[in-house]
């Protein structure tokens, strides 16, 4: 009990270590790049250059939500209170390498060489699997628990969702890192419409295979920052996504409110028989079988 107690602890404080160090990290660049002039064109060139990379409200209010709900969860499942939750317990690790790997992004991500670019792009897709494995580590889906618990799970349907949209964005990005693709906004324009498309399905199976409507919250920001950051530049990009947004959100207007698309097993005490058994003095009341049958069918 102690020594889970110890690395529940020190798993909280290694999430909340994280999203601090990584949201200064970012202030930090941010507030450089507002003093100066000497952003880095590499960050430019990519950011200008791939179409579906959202508008910048959009990563603040999606992060800011994860990260609240995720510190809020990292001190619950400290508790001596939750110790004897098998969701918990079950998750920690893979909790663990999630922020690890938050962690390591916002590094790169501080960083304008194209290089740490290059390593913030792999990060996030490795962050992906991770993400999911926590999803389905904690029962999200699976089973249906109470209050707080119930709602400091939606953090991480979040995630997986988020993680899921960062990865399509990030793949451009990517390979014009990499120096695969040379932007050509005629040629490209009717992929990236079919891919912003095809997102929408993929938003909507996973979801359906995780039985979480949370997971496709975040397409909806994605798609609307998508949106607004290309209307006037490339229309028919800012319609698909415009588009695909309303989609998602008429899914959700359905599915969210019920929290799930398929009805869910409830959570249920494991309880020892013999504890059980001892509690209620079964062992000792009727050693006669056929007088304690009869007790039971007389009923």
């Amino acid at each position: 009990m102690k020594n889970s107690l110890f690395w529940r602890i020190g798993t909280a404080a290694l999430v909340v270590g994280s999203i601090v160090y990584t949201a200064t990290a970012n202030f930090r660049k941010r507030k450089n790049e507002e003093q100066s002039d000497n952003v880095s064109p590499e960050y430019r060139r990519v950011f200008d250059a791939n179409p579906i990379v959202p508008d910048g409200w959009t990563f603040g209010t999606v992060w800011s939500t994860i990260y609240t709900g995720t510190t809020a969860y990292a001190i619950h499942q400290a508790l001596p209170s939750q110790q004897s939750n098998p969701r918990y317990q079950n998750a920690l690790p893979w909790l663990a390498i999630s922020y690890v790997l938050n962690a390591a992004f916002g590094r790169l991500f501080s960083d304008p060489r194209r290089e740490s670019m290059i390593g913030s792009d792999l990060v996030t897709k490795a962050s992906l699997p991770a993400a999911l494995a926590l999803h389905q580590q904690l029962e999200i889906g699976k089973t249906t628990v109470g209050s707080p618990e119930r709602y400091l799970r939606i953090p991480f349907s979040l995630y997986a969702g988020w993680l899921t949209t960062a990865s399509v964005v990030g793949t451009p990005n990517l390979l014009l890192n990499l120096k695969l693709w040379k932007p050509e906004p005629r040629r490209d324009t009717p992929i990236f419409v079919g891919v912003l498309g095809a997102t929408t399905g993929v938003a909507y199976a996973v979801a359906r295979r995780l039985n979480d409507p949370y997971y496709m919250l975040p397409f909806v920001a994605g798609f609307a920052g998508i949106a607004t950051k290309q209307y006037g530049k490339n229309n028919a990009v800012a319609l698909t996504a415009a588009v695909c947004s309303l989609a998602v959100s008429g899914m959700l207007i359905r599915w969210l409110p019920k929290g799930e698309f398929e009805p869910v097993e409830r959570e249920t005490e494991e309880v020892d028989p013999d504890a059980e058994a001892e509690d209620y003095g079964w062992e000792h009341e009727s050693p006669n079988r056929d007088v304690e049958s009869y007790s039971y069918t007389s009923i």
